[in-house]
């Protein structure tokens, strides 16, 4: 492919990420969501994207009354993500209301107004924000900033007795199967490439971001309730992927592939090699991707024993 649909990819990975959520982690969340005595839930997912997130805990069941505030840096993504939730939801069985500003979904038990906010991580952190969100979530997003700089300012935005739920954090292993002899070379510059990266003149992320945040969390004064691992996993190794899967992988690939290209210690034969074969495995359905990572759920602040 000569290029590559961000809309696309986030509709793709919802059913990726469907599979892989640490259902444990999950279940931990939904009891402590039970626990909430507020009238409107107050919601804040940062990085959300398209607003998958959204449909999701609405077919979980874990929204009732909320107000959801979805930031995300991509222009082009938060003006799609209005037109997504109400193809999603009409269908699900939602009336489905346009604002100027995102999208009110209404159900027989749930009624949820998803606020559209455009803005960079630490510009939004910037602004003069009121500690008053119940639950605070980002998703695939904490292994792409500088963690120890962004999680204590996130966390503070919570009220109280806030919640965070922080699912799939990349954590160190990315897998091709089959085997290939240039995986664990390539492999190596790739998590170079997540431990070097640098956005709007800042560390973006790395590549051991999941196990990190045990100890982030715990130095940013939180409390981690839940944890355990989300693995990506996508093909069986044989025949066709499952519903926009195959455009999912081809996009990992060409994540790897444009990674990669700008290293100096990779000898670029080999990549583009490896690259080829690769695309061809999966043109065949043959390959077999995974990548670990780690879920977390847990209190914003340790809860005061006096």
């Amino acid at each position: 492919m000569s290029s590559y649909s961000n809309r696309r990819y986030l509709a793709s990975k919802r059913t990726v990420d469907d599979r892989s959520l640490n259902r444990h982690v999950v279940e931990r969340l939904r009891a402590e969501l039970a626990g909430v005595k507020a009238p409107i839930l107050r919601v804040l997912e940062v990085g959300g994207g398209l607003g998958t997130m959204v449909a999701r805990l609405l077919d979980w069941g874990m929204l009732g009354r909320a107000d959801y505030r979805l930031v995300d840096v991509d222009e082009d993504l938060l003006e799609a993500a209005a037109g997504w939730l109400d193809s999603w939801a009409a269908p699900n069985g939602y009336t489905v209301e346009r604002r100027a500003d995102g999208v009110r979904l209404v159900g027989a038990h749930t009624d949820v107004t998803v606020t559209l906010v455009r803005a960079e991580i630490d510009e939004y952190l910037d602004r003069d924000l009121e500690p008053d969100v119940d639950l605070v979530i980002a998703n695939a997003f904490l292994d792409l900033v500088d963690v120890p700089r962004v999680l204590p300012r996130l966390l503070r935005v919570a009220a109280a007795q806030g919640l965070f739920w922080f699912p799939v954090n990349y954590d160190g292993e990315t897998i091709f199967q089959p085997d290939h002899d240039d995986d664990d070379a390539l492999m190596r510059s790739y998590h170079l490439s997540m431990d070097e990266r640098v956005r709007y003149d800042r560390k973006a992320g790395e590549s051991k971001a999941g196990r990190h945040l045990f100890g982030h969390l715990i130095e940013a004064g939180a409390s981690i309730l839940a944890a355990g691992a989300s693995d990506w996993v996508v093909g069986a190794g044989r025949g066709p992927y499952e519903d926009d899967e195959a455009y999912f992988l081809d996009h990992i690939l060409e994540t790897v592939d444009r990674a990669l290209r700008e290293r100096t210690e990779v000898d670029k034969v080999s990549l583009e090699r490896w690259i080829s074969h690769r695309r061809s495995e999966a043109g065949r359905g043959e390959l077999v991707y995974i990548a670990h990572q780690i879920d977390f759920v847990g209190r914003c602040r340790v809860e005061s024993r006096g």
